[in-house]
């Protein structure tokens, strides 16, 4: 028996496991499953489980099913550790395993272990748009992204290949017995998500799967051509076509980032290339540097030192004060608006834009001065496009210790918030006691240590910022 084991490539289009299965002419079936890991908290109690997440990884595997189904096709969706379900079966049926590259260190120990426990794993590349036997560098991997696009985008362009065409067809394998120490993986994460907010003034009004992935990636293409002005929008707050929002697809593989590309040179062929499509796979790029990064570098990425032979000298704040940010953190009340709008955002509906994290991960490494792994954990736990790579990798840079060059980037929150949501929009949203002020006054409450707003009960800001963020416009 062959199982294919989906995990971040919930899809059946352009997909290398069915590829690959067809090839092997024995009988198939499809597994999902939830370790048992991601559902344990770490010190800070929070686990890679949160309910955007749960939501929408529980409808991409609905839509999954339903396209194994018209293909004969059962998927079995379990939590339960891989290796210790994989080696049950196993030695009560002989069973060969066809899954994703491993990518992050505790997937390649996966993959290991069940190879040492006599199963054969075959590993295909389904979440990258370059092939493993055909980097296009030689040597160290580049340091910074810059080089990484320059040896990637060449004169002749990135070199990715076509997408695969339709899902062969496949013999259906019977679905194995569920032992005593796993259970179905639905009724968990329904439960999980429930409490997702979903509206159209949000990021995600949109749903998990492989069909609304491809309806929303011609919809943004080619309907609306909001593509045409991605550049220009990227950094904006609020809004239904600002982004492309195309990340939560791409994380949990509804689309593959090859049909992606490919689907935005179509566009360019028939309506030209323009700023916003090329920037779009300028984004793309990024996502595939950090992917191949983390590959490279392994378990360093998820050190405290990061990339860096010596961990950053930064005060850390003391036991009383560290804990008191940590709450007001995550009740989304430092007293801060802009910081606070973001951060409600995010715990409500999974999504903070691309500007918003910058400046969340920036307050938490510069001003609040805590460890940067904990800020990786807390957005791994709400993002509904959590992607191991970018989201550490991203972190990484902000607090120095990843791929930038400058050693790390603090965002003024001030100045980012007037420069980014001059009118207040973004803020009067997500932190309705707001609404009656300007977003000139909304402004001043950032400098409020130490002293609350009787106008509105706002907090007082939970830390003075820097003199030179108080230089407005």
């Amino acid at each position: 028996m062959t199982v294919v084991w989906f995990r971040q490539d919930l899809r059946v289009a352009d997909q290398p496991l069915l590829q690959r299965a067809a090839s092997l002419s024995r009988p198939v079936l499809g597994l999902y499953l939830l370790p048992d890991h991601w559902l344990q908290a770490d010190a800070d109690g929070m686990d890679r489980l949160g309910p955007a997440k749960s939501a929408f990884l529980l409808e991409s595997l609905n839509d999954l099913q339903a396209q194994l189904t018209q293909r004969g096709l059962a998927l079995q969706c379990l939590r339960a550790e891989p290796v210790t379900l994989l080696s049950h079966w196993h030695a009560r049926q002989p069973l060969q395993v066809i899954t994703a590259a491993a990518q992050a260190p505790e997937e390649a120990a996966m993959i290991a272990a069940l190879r040492q426990a006599g199963i054969r794993v075959i590993e295909e590349e389904t979440q990258t748009l370059l092939a493993a036997d055909a980097l296009p560098w030689e040597g160290s991997f580049p340091a910074t992204f810059s080089r990484f696009r320059r040896k990637v985008d060449s004169r002749d362009g990135v070199p990715v290949s076509q997408p695969d065409g339709p899902p062969p067809s496949l013999t259906a394998a019977q679905s194995l017995p569920t032992p005593p120490f796993a259970e179905l993986a639905r009724e968990l994460l329904a439960k999980r998500g429930q409490h997702w907010q979903r509206n159209s003034q949000d990021y995600f009004s949109l749903h998990g799967g492989e069909q609304a992935g491809l309806q929303w990636l011609d919809h943004y293409l080619f309907e609306t051509r909001s593509v045409d002005h991605y550049k220009q929008t990227r950094n904006r707050l609020i809004g239904e076509h600002y982004s492309s929002r195309l990340s939560a697809f791409l994380a949990w593989g509804n689309l593959s980032v090859r049909r992606v590309w490919q689907r935005i040179l179509d566009y360019e062929a028939g309506h030209g290339a323009n700023p916003g499509s090329e920037w779009l796979r300028v984004e793309l790029l990024w996502r595939e540097f950090y992917h191949w990064s983390l590959r490279e570098h392994g378990a360093r990425v998820f050190h405290y030192a990061g990339l860096n032979d010596q961990a950053p000298r930064r005060p850390e704040p003391a036991t009383s004060l560290a804990r008191e940010y940590w709450q007001r953190w995550c009740q989304a009340n430092t007293g801060l608006p802009f910081i606070d709008a973001n951060l409600r955002e995010l715990m409500a509906t999974g999504y903070a834009s691309n500007r918003g994290r910058q400046n969340l991960a920036s307050f938490w490494v510069h001003d609040m001065g805590l460890d940067w792994r904990r800020g990786a954990r807390w957005f791994q736990h709400y993002l509904v496009d959590d992607d191991v790579a970018s989201n550490w990798g991203n972190w990484a840079y902000i607090a120095g210790v990843g791929h930038d060059a400058r050693g790390g980037r603090r965002f003024s929150p001030t100045r980012q918030c007037q420069h980014y949501d001059p009118e207040g929009e973004h803020l009067h949203y997500w932190l309705p006691a707001l609404r009656a002020l300007s977003a000139r006054q909304c402004l001043s409450l950032h400098f409020s240590f130490g002293q609350d707003d009787p106008l509105t009960d706002y907090p007082a800001a939970m830390l003075p910022l820097p003199a030179a963020d108080l230089k407005l416009a």
